[in-house]
C-alpha cells in the first residue's frame, strides 16, 4: 500500500498550488484509496495555511508544514506511514489504469526502485516525443528517497533510469 504525499509547493515550484488544485489532486486519489492501494495521504507545504488545514481536516489526511519551500520534501516524508510512497505535485491527477499499473509493477519479483509519472503530452514536441513530457509524480521506496532533496526534480534525478509509467498525469488545476 502507498503513502501518498501531495506537494503543494517545493523549491522548483515555490508558489503554492491553488486550493482547488489540491482538492482535485486529492479527489483523484479516492478510487485508489477505496481499492486499498493508497493507505494515507499527506499534504506537504511551506508556511502556515488555515485553508490548507481545513482541506486536510475534511479529507481526513495529514498535513506537513516546512519552514520554507526547500524543506517540503523532508516534511512530507516525515508524515508518510508506509514504505512505498507516491509523491505527486498538486494540480495533477493520475489517469485511469493507475491503480492496476502500480499494483502490478510493485508486486512483481523484479520491482523497480521507482516508477516515474509524466504528464499527458500537450504540445507538438511532447506528442512526437512523449518522453519529453515533464515528470510530475513518482512512486518509490522510502529507502531510495533522500530527505535532503529540496524538490521533486531532485528526486527524479536521483531515481536515475527508473521506468516511466504508461499511465499519465493529467493537469487538473
Amino acid at each position: 500500500m502507498l503513502s501518498a504525499i501531495i506537494l503543494v509547493c517545493d523549491r522548483s515550484a515555490p508558489e503554492p498550488a491553488s486550493l482547488e488544485a489540491v482538492v482535485r489532486s486529492l479527489s483523484a486519489l479516492v478510487p485508489a484509496t477505496i481499492e486499498g492501494l493508497v493507505r494515507n495521504v499527506t499534504l506537504a507545504s511551506a508556511g502556515e495555511s488555515e485553508d490548507l488545514r481545513k482541506i486536510a481536516d475534511h479529507a481526513g489526511c495529514e498535513i506537513a508544514m516546512a519552514a520554507d519551500a526547500s524543506g517540503v520534501i523532508a516534511a512530507g516524508l516525515g508524515g508518510a506511514r508506509g514504505d512505498l510512497l507516491l509523491i505527486l505535485r498538486a494540480g495533477y491527477a493520475p489517469q485511469a489504469g493507475f491503480i492496476e499499473e502500480v499494483a502490478d509493477c510493485f508486486q512483481r519479483a523484479t520491482r523497480p526502485e521507482a516508477l516515474l509519472f509524466r504528464t499527458v503530452p500537450e504540445g507538438l514536441l511532447t506528442r512526437l516525443a512523449p518522453g519529453l513530457s515533464p515528470v510530475q509524480g513518482l512512486v518509490a521506496r522510502r529507502g531510495g528517497l533522500d530527505r535532503a532533496s529540496p524538490d521533486l526534480a531532485s528526486l527524479v534525478r536521483r531515481a536515475g533510469s527508473a521506468p516511466t509509467a504508461r499511465t499519465r498525469l493529467r493537469r487538473v488545476d
